[in-house]
């Protein structure tokens, strides 16, 4: 009985220990570009006003690999001040996937959305949905991982204690302690695992073509459905050859050529 309990308790421990790694790899998986030299110099570029610069330094530090929201938001900004609309709206939303919950990035993409030409009223969505979304993009990746982290080694504290106490009302306690901070802890590791494949996602693009016809098959023979113009954001949702298909916010569809868009 007593091996079998031991088991049980090492079996428990390792599976923390396996989260506590997961979450680890997660919050070291993404590079910061905030002390970098040239970083500092395309922000002084852009405090001058020479966008054009301000956007290949920018660009530069993205090619080297790095990943950091304020770096592509500070570069969606030198779009826009470039006019150059839907490459702003793309590095906004991108900023977005990695930083959800910050309001600036949030107010820019509506407000240069409203300067985009076509203007479509977005479908409503079930109310599940939108609250499960708005739970996932409460934290970014790497605090949903430190979230996790604190709650299971809490745990990890609690089983320790529980292992070493005779009180049975302590150990009662410490046991639904420990479960409730546990499913926290692996709550926090499912929100971050989730907003990790939200940021890596390839079904979501921008239009960056100045017009676009949309077609009712991947065929130039098609029948023109419809035009639309740059910056608008749609989700792909089939590919055949060098087209895909697309759907809008308002719920039309159509095929497209690929090289109209930019997965963002």
């Amino acid at each position: 009985m007593c091996v079998i309990v031991k088991q049980k308790n090492q079996n428990i421990m390792q599976n923390m220990r396996g989260h506590i790694v997961l979450v680890l790899i997660i919050i070291l998986s993404s590079m910061t570009a905030l002390g970098n030299e040239i970083f500092q110099k395309a922000n002084e570029a852009y405090n001058q006003k020479d966008y054009v610069n301000a956007i290949v330094q920018y660009e530069a530090l993205i090619k080297e690999g790095y990943k950091d929201a304020m770096l592509y938001y500070n570069l969606g900004n030198a779009c826009y001040k470039d006019n150059q609309l839907a490459k702003s709206l793309l590095w906004y939303e991108r900023a977005l996937r990695l930083n959800p919950g910050n309001e600036d990035i949030k107010h820019n993409i509506a407000f240069v959305n409203q300067q985009t030409i076509d203007n479509m009223e977005a479908q409503p969505e079930f109310f599940l949905r939108t609250w499960f979304y708005t739970v996932r993009d409460l934290f970014t990746v790497q605090r949903w991982a430190i979230f996790s982290i604190g709650f299971i080694a809490i745990g990890c504290i609690c089983i320790g204690l529980l292992l070493i106490l005779s009180s049975a009302r302590w150990r009662m306690g410490l046991f639904v302690v420990a479960c409730i901070v546990f499913v926290l802890g692996v709550g926090g590791v499912v929100f971050a695992c989730l907003q990790k494949n939200n940021i890596n996602r390839t079904d979501e693009a921008i239009i960056m073509q100045k017009i676009v016809t949309i077609k009712s098959m991947p065929d130039m023979s098609g029948t023109d459905l419809f035009t639309v113009h740059e910056g608008i954001k749609i989700q792909i949702t089939d590919k055949a050859g060098n087209w895909i298909e697309v759907r809008f916010a308002n719920g039309d569809k159509g095929w497209i050529k690929k090289d109209a868009v930019e997965i963002i």
